[in-house]
Parts: C-alpha cells; structure tokens; sequence
C-alpha cells in the first residue's frame, strides 16, 4: 500500500494530519483497506474518495482507542451513511454503494481515537479506488 501521512504540530498547537493513497485494487470478496489514518490529537477527519471503475458494495469505518486496540466496526451498514449518527457528522450519500465515476466524502469528530480504518469492497469486478483524508 502507497499510502502517504503528513503531520504538523505539536501537543500545545492544533496538529494537521493529511493522508491519501491512489488507486488502490478493491477486490471483489473480502475487504480491502483503502486507508489507515492517525487521528490522536485531533478533532475531526474529512475523508473523500473517487471511485475510478467498477461499483462499491461495502464501505467499512473502523477506529481504535490505543494503539494496542483491535480496530471495531463503527459503521458499515447503507442506514449508518444515510442516517448518520454518533461521531459521523456529515455524509455524502450512501457510501456502501457508490458507483464507478463517482466520489464519496464524510466528516467525523474523532476526539479520543487513536486511528481511523477504511475498507471497501467492490461489485462486479476489481474497483480503483483513490482516497484523501485531513483533520485537525
């Protein structure tokens, strides 16, 4: 995995985290992880994505609360995405079935999290997926 995290700051400043990964294979069983964010210190995580062929058929948010934590599933149903609730402020559409050629995005408060986990799988043969993320 190609992915790629900045970080900026310190424990008294506001820290910046921006990570992305291009073109990632999203197989057809299984799921794949499209992008693994450190999110301790921040606030909030703005997550967009492009999907470039083939359709989504699962978009999973993950999180641990240490870096000794097994990640747990927080959302990953079509209702969590159209009726979002709890630490998901904000969502595009539903995310568990985006189509090829188009984009998805959320916005999370992600206070008291150590990393953020995004999997997806695709429908209908391997999807290319890119995805972006930043938070403070």
């Amino acid at each position: 995995m190609a992915q790629s995290i900045i970080w900026t700051g310190d424990k008294i400043e506001k820290k910046l985290s921006r990570a992305s990964n291009l073109s990632v294979s999203v197989a057809t069983s299984g799921n794949t992880e499209l992008l693994n964010i450190p999110v301790y210190g921040l606030e909030q995580l703005f997550v967009q994505f492009d999907v470039t062929t083939n359709n989504l058929d699962a978009f999973i948010i993950k999180a641990r609360a240490s870096q000794d934590a097994t990640a747990v599933t927080l959302y990953s149903t079509s209702g969590n995405y159209t009726s979002p609730v709890g630490l998901l402020i904000g969502v595009s559409s539903d995310l568990t079935a985006v189509a090829a050629a188009a984009s998805g995005w959320f916005l999370m408060d992600v206070r008291g999290l150590w990393d953020v986990v995004i999997q997806a799988s695709a429908t209908g043969g391997a999807a290319t997926v890119s995805i972006y993320a930043g938070g403070q």
